[in-house]
């Protein structure tokens, strides 16, 4: 009967590890730029935001309809009823008009540079959305590397306190030695289920964002060491081509054509033409009456000529909002070649930093290794060994963080100057 159930343990034993390195295969592994396609295709916002630019295309392609001629066909038949009524009466006839005004161009400029506001919009939102799909994927990176820098850590801790066991057993290690290490390997537990707790839930919203089920298990490929930026890079692009300068360049575009319109229709001449063709008869007269005509009009306002008309203030409004927009733009360029300065200042003074950082890891690795020796030639004690192991640990956080927080800076600046994400010093 033992036997049996040694068999049964064995085999379940087995049938769970199958299980679990079956569950753990159909993880799916996920690179950062598979984030952020998988993030523009299932992202409901954009997808409007598609829409909307469609329709602001089609609108430009058909803004020269104005000048449509229109045209229309008409008919009527008519019967009198009565005693001395007999008979019926019937026309036909078609029309064809032609409109012309001065803010034809204007309209036809208009849907062009709202076509090309729209498509800018939709670009700054992809953007937006790959800059946070990339800042999330690597302060996943961050914390996976955190916890398992904490695990190794707490892995440490527990062979020291085994090994510490071991010698308290052999009347090597005093009670308080053994205790101190006990609680310094138990007491990072807490911590370290905190951090893998957190790190679950916004693994969890990472899957939401990218429109992953929550079922499925995935896996992030990659390092922060692996996403480093160059050492070197260089900025070359003009102040002009910056997004946000582009932006109110942009509207002060769409603000000069909202003024000229607005002083054709407060100025410029509109011209009419239209022609009609048309017949008419009865049915006690065989030949058909013929009705032709022609028509030309044309419309001159002079309310735009008067300082008090509403014409004569829209213009002036229009002119105080493109003044304003010319402040702004040159406000906007004086900030983005401080902003630029200071990105470009900020991210020369981390990857400095970056030496700095490793030699502190390898000092603190140095400095744990000969105090791990002398603690166990029994010439230090419990607590400096601890203080060793935290300062390493420490150290190798401090370089992880500086290199999410390198990366972040990098991509702030790629975001600032319109370029691809990951081109920056990879020309």
């Amino acid at each position: 009967m033992r036997r049996i159930i040694t068999i049964l343990s064995v085999f379940s034993f087995f049938f769970m590890m199958a299980g679990a390195q079956s569950e753990a295969g159909t993880s799916r592994k996920i690179t950062v730029d598979e984030a952020v396609l998988l993030t523009a295709d299932n992202n409901i916002s954009l997808r409007r935001q598609r829409i909307n630019v469609d329709l602001l295309e089609q609108r430009s392609t058909s803004s020269w309809n104005s000048v449509s001629p229109s045209a229309s066909i008409s008919g009527s038949l008519t019967k009198p009823f009565g005693e001395n009524s007999s008979g019926f009466s019937y026309s036909f006839g078609a029309t064809i008009s032609l409109s012309f005004t001065p803010s034809l161009f204007t309209s036809i400029k208009d849907a062009k540079l709202r076509f090309e506001s729209g498509k800018t919009s939709y670009e700054d939102a992809l953007r937006q959305i790959e800059l946070n799909v990339r800042k999330l994927f690597y302060s996943l990176l961050y914390a996976k590397e955190s916890i398992a820098l904490q695990n190794r850590n707490m892995e440490t801790a527990r062979i020291r306190y085994e090994n510490n066991r071991d010698k308290y057993e052999r009347g090597q290690l005093s009670e308080l030695d053994l205790f101190q290490s006990q609680y310094a390997y138990e007491s990072m537990r807490p911590s370290i289920e905190a951090a893998e707790i957190s790190y679950q839930n916004n693994i969890a919203s990472f899957k939401q964002m990218l429109g992953i089920p929550q079922r499925e298990g995935i896996e992030l490929e990659g390092s922060l060491t692996d996403a480093i930026p160059p050492e070197s890079f260089s900025v070359d692009k003009s102040l002009e081509d910056i997004p946000s300068v582009k932006r109110i360049m942009d509207s002060i575009e769409q603000q000069k054509n909202s003024l000229l319109a607005t002083r054709f229709s407060a100025y410029g001449p509109s011209l009419s033409a239209s022609y009609s063709y048309g017949k008419s008869g009865n049915s006690k007269v065989s030949d058909l009456q013929t009705q032709n005509s022609l028509s030309l009009s044309m419309r001159i306002p002079l309310d735009g000529y008067l300082p008090w008309s509403n014409g004569a203030l829209s213009i002036s409004n229009q002119k105080a909002a493109l003044e304003d927009l010319e402040l702004q733009l040159e406000d906007e360029l004086t900030n983005a070649e401080l902003s630029l300065a200071n990105s470009v200042k900020n991210i020369i003074l981390q990857q400095s930093q970056m030496e700095l950082m490793d030699r502190n890891v390898e000092m603190a690795q140095r400095s744990y290794d000969m105090t791990l020796a002398a603690y166990n030639y029994g010439s230090r004690d419990l607590l400096t060994l601890q203080n060793a192991a935290d300062s390493l640990m420490k150290a190798r956080l401090d370089r992880a963080s500086h290199i999410y927080n390198l990366i972040c800076a990098v991509l702030d600046l790629e975001n600032m100057l319109g370029v691809p994400f990951g081109s920056l010093g990879n020309e």
